[in-house]
Parts: C-alpha cells; structure tokens; sequence
C-alpha cells in the first residue's frame, strides 16, 4: 500500500511539472513568434521607406535651379 502511494504521489508531481513546462514552453513560442513578425514588419516598414522615391528637398537660397525644374516639366 505505501508503494502504491509513493507511486502516485510521484506520478501526480511528474504530471505537474510536465504540465507548467508545457505551459512555459506554449507561452515561450508565441512570445518569439510575436517577436519574429513585428521584426519582419519593422524591417518591411524600413526598406519600403528607404527604396521608395520622395520629391527632393527645395532650398531658399536655391532659386535658379527650381525655377529651371519646374520649367522643363
């Protein structure tokens, strides 16, 4: 009879500790998995806004030049 206890006892601590890993582990993976995609979406937001083509910066004391542009357009 103590045998049959002990064993359960030790089957009932196993059990519970292959439960809170599997809690862990469960929690663990969609915490990286969350990581992964806003990395992939920050660096997606980077490199659409360094390959897409912006309207070049006019400078006051510049005027000869932006009247030639707007003249050639």
């Amino acid at each position: 009879m103590q045998y049959q206890s002990t064993y359960r006892q030790n089957e009932a601590q196993g059990r519970y500790v292959a439960e809170t890993l599997n809690f862990h582990v469960t929690w663990w993976s969609i915490a990286q998995a969350l990581i992964i995609i806003f990395t992939g979406l920050g660096q997606l937001f980077v490199l659409k806004r360094f390959f897409t083509d912006r309207a070049p910066v006019s400078h006051s004391n510049d005027s000869s030049n932006s009247g030639k542009a707007s003249q050639r357009a």
